[in-house]
């Protein structure tokens, strides 16, 4: 009696350090998978889900210089999901977290499940992981806004700058063609987007590019700059910027009337931790 065989799909992330922060779960997904795809930016990365399966083919091939990303991105998942539909058990490992800033991976996934098909997504460490990380930044001390550049220079975002703005791509500030693969455009993007902030922040505010590492042996891309110098800096591709915050703002004394509070009793409150 014959039977046929159900596709499913499994997206992992392999983290940005690809050798050191791979979880065991995307490792075993990605050993038993019968065919892996992989968007993984270096050679060493691919090495590493190569030799945990020979049966690994890279989705870079359908980058070219001057074709839209949005069509590339579509390509990935139709090849994904064609995979899915032939009955292959099939894994798509991605750098870093397989869901931030990974259009394919949702779209692959969301296709799958409309065809009653298995799909699902895996948890992988991020370039926000190792920002936080690196930077020694606890997201709940001040809050933290976070935005891709391009969007943030095109949409009126409301930034408060008592939060920590987290701005993402600063190389590609201001592209909108989605064709562009390097960050050797024009600065007009970067000068935008200093302008915009010095609506909120002084001159002198303390800003931070951050690139994370790649590799283990590499060391994070941490430069200071300050607001003024911003215009001037070249970011690259993977170059994220940090603005920290201004400091807490004030209580709002009327709220904590109605939950019978002084200001002295929640001086010293810090959040709960919640992992």
């Amino acid at each position: 009696m014959g039977t046929n065989k159900k596709g499913s799909l499994v997206v992992v992330g392999t983290g940005i350090s690809v050798a050191g922060q791979m979880t065991i779960a995307a490792r075993s997904h990605i050993e038993n998978a019968d065919i892996v795809f992989m968007g993984i930016m270096n050679k060493i990365g691919e090495h590493v889900v190569t030799t945990l399966n020979p049966n690994s083919v890279s989705l870079d091939d359908l980058y070219e210089e001057g074709k839209s990303r949005a069509l590339t991105y579509s390509q990935m998942a139709d090849r994904i999901v064609e995979s899915v539909v032939e009955g292959h058990k099939v894994c798509v490992a991605f750098y870093g977290h397989p869901g931030v800033f990974v259009t394919p991976s949702h779209e692959a996934v969301r296709r799958v499940k409309e065809m009653n098909l298995e799909a699902k997504m895996l948890p992988g460490v991020s370039a926000e992981d190792c920002l936080i990380a690196d930077l020694g930044i606890d997201p709940s001390r001040y809050g933290c806004q976070s935005y891709e550049a391009t969007q943030f220079l095109f949409r009126d975002y409301r930034i408060d700058p008592h939060m920590t703005q987290i701005i993402w791509q600063i190389g590609l500030a201001g592209e909108a063609t989605l064709s562009v693969l390097d960050a050797n455009h024009s600065q007009s993007g970067l000068a935008m987007l200093a302008d915009i902030l010095a609506e909120h922040y002084p001159a002198d505010h303390e800003l931070i590019i951050y690139e994370a590492a790649t590799l283990p042996l590499c060391e994070p891309k941490i430069e200071k700059v300050l607001l003024s110098e911003l215009e001037f800096a070249k970011p690259t591709l993977i170059s994220t910027l940090v603005v920290p915050s201004k400091g807490v703002p004030a209580y709002r004394q009327d709220r904590l009337a109605k939950l019978g509070l002084t200001e002295k009793q929640v001086t010293n409150y810090r959040n709960p931790t919640v992992n």
